[in-house]
């Protein structure tokens, strides 16, 4: 059987992108540490849905386009830095999403919906609206990009048009993930 590691995003590109590497480069200077997302596979994970069958795709295609339905495109402001599980210990980098964000997480919650309607299982965490930029390889990412994220809490790094959502897989490869879309809905 032919499996699939899955997620469904929307990409973030252009001078967003360009921003988001840019601010990442500047904390990259004083951390521990850090594997950070190539600038062309900087996303927003509407919902991860792990190993599928290919076979699955299709079902998860069309749950995703009705999810879609309707929607009409809508932007987010990139605003803020942080990190999970916080800033003492961060772990996970991340740019906040101000702006369009609400909207943003009524299109998570309608793909979790009717994917779980078309069979998938529910979302495992809440949607937070936020973009990961890196992920510490150690225990933190260390004091020097604490004190980075705590100083641009309000940061503003761009706007990313939401005009189209994604169904990825993921490869794991040694040099970082292969994104590959395996199908593009549109919003109207």
């Amino acid at each position: 059987m032919d499996i699939v590691r899955t997620f469904i995003a929307v990409p973030v590109v252009g001078d967003a992108a360009d921003s988001v590497a840019r601010f990442a480069a500047e904390i990259s200077k004083v951390c521990a540490p850090v594997k950070w997302v190539k600038p062309g596979n900087l996303h927003v994970t509407l919902k991860f849905l792990g190993d599928l069958p290919r076979s699955r795709i299709p079902a998860l295609v069309e749950a995703v386009r009705l999810a879609c339905e309707g929607e009409a495109r809508f932007e987010v402001t990139l605003r803020g830095a942080g990190a999970f599980p916080n800033i003492e210990r961060a772990r996970v980098l991340w740019v906040g999403m101000a702006d369009g964000a609400d909207r943003l997480a009524k299109l998570a919650e309608a793909i979790d919906q009717t994917t779980i309607d078309a069979g998938f299982l529910r979302a495992d965490k809440a949607f937070r609206p936020h973009l990961t930029v890196g992920r510490a390889r150690g225990s933190s990412a260390g004091s020097g990009a604490s004190r980075i994220i705590s100083r641009n809490s309000d940061i503003e790094l761009g706007i990313v048009g939401v005009e189209v959502v994604h169904v990825y897989s993921s490869k794991l490869t040694p040099s970082g993930p292969i994104y590959t879309s395996l199908a593009k809905i549109p919003l109207e």
